[in-house]
């Protein structure tokens, strides 16, 4: 699924890395109260990674400033979300883990699942093999 919404606006989400739950709720928390945003579901499927949704709608450039705010961001959800205009999670399952689970919920005020998501196919378009190449001193 992805963030963008047929109105242009963008429905908060966030993938969460090498922190515990604990960790992931306290940030959440601080970035929903701060920005006012909707209930947070945090979901998982593996200890030390989480995905979260909120179904508040903001433009892109303000989902973007919520993002660099929160601590244990996975960078590389945070570069193809400024790469592609959107953010997007996977809602399925990875191989050889298991289903995701909602582990919390932290409530604000309800907002109604969008009538409509963008699916795509999910691709995080990062090559797991490589070499970096340094340049200057």
């Amino acid at each position: 699924m992805t963030s963008l919404q047929p109105d242009g606006k963008h429905i908060v989400m966030w993938d969460l890395e090498n922190c515990s739950l604990k960790q992931a709720k306290e940030t959440l928390r601080k970035i929903q109260k701060e920005y006012c945003l909707s209930d947070v579901f945090i979901v998982t499927d593996s200890e030390g990674s989480y995905r979260a949704w909120c179904f508040s709608k903001v433009d892109f450039k303000f989902f973007l400033k919520i993002l660099l705010e929160t601590e244990f961001l996975d960078w590389n959800f945070f570069y193809w979300t400024v790469t592609r205009g959107k953010a997007t999670l996977r809602t399925n399952s990875k191989k050889n883990r298991e289903p995701q689970r909602v582990v919390s919920v932290l409530e604000s005020y309800p907002v109604m699942f969008p009538s409509s998501c963008e699916k795509v196919v999910y691709d995080t378009g990062v090559a797991k093999r490589g070499f970096t190449v340094l340049l200057g001193g």
